[in-house]
């Protein structure tokens, strides 16, 4: 709720095409991710809906999802922060608990770039109607699609190894 007026309050102060309001949603955003993903929401959700088709590697590999996972690998995010979020043990019986952290991850991200989505369209009915929407939405591409997207790229590769665990 806080977050919500935070949003309402300098929208009316700086405006959607002030580059520190795209920071300040960007900021918000970030910070309420973790709530998401522990939300009981996310816990309702169905196996089935995370499930990724083996034609979304193409979309992977032409939006540099590869590369984006190499920059979280060498600025040590991973290691510091999505690793021991994950407590993937490396074994068969942590697949689950992977699959899980992976589901968690991009249910939260994706809710989130949803705000920006919003955001960028109510910012198309302004007075800087393309400026704000590109201020509202291309954070969000980099702090929520891309992890999105990753999270669907583990996903896939995961996939055959739940499936051979099950069976």
């Amino acid at each position: 709720m806080f977050f919500a007026v935070y949003l309402v309050v300098l929208w009316f102060v700086l405006g959607p095409s002030n580059p520190a309001y795209a920071v300040s949603v960007a900021a918000g955003t970030f910070a309420l991710g973790p709530a998401v993903a522990i939300s009981p929401f996310m816990r309702r959700l169905p196996r089935w809906y995370f499930r990724v088709s083996a034609g979304e590697r193409v979309l992977h590999l032409i939006v540099g999802i590869g590369a984006f996972a190499w920059l979280l690998d060498i600025s040590g995010w991973n290691r510091r922060v999505a690793e021991p979020l994950r407590r993937f043990t490396g074994k068969r019986t942590g697949l689950r608990a992977l699959e899980d952290s992976l589901r968690r991850n991009a249910g939260a991200h994706g809710t989130c770039f949803v705000i920006h989505v919003l955001l960028a369209i109510l910012a198309m009915f302004t007075r800087h109607p393309w400026a704000g929407a590109l201020w509202m939405l291309l954070p969000g591409v980099a702090i929520h699609l891309y992890p999105v997207l990753l999270q669907r790229s583990i996903m896939l590769r995961l996939q055959p190894l739940l499936d051979r665990a099950e069976s």
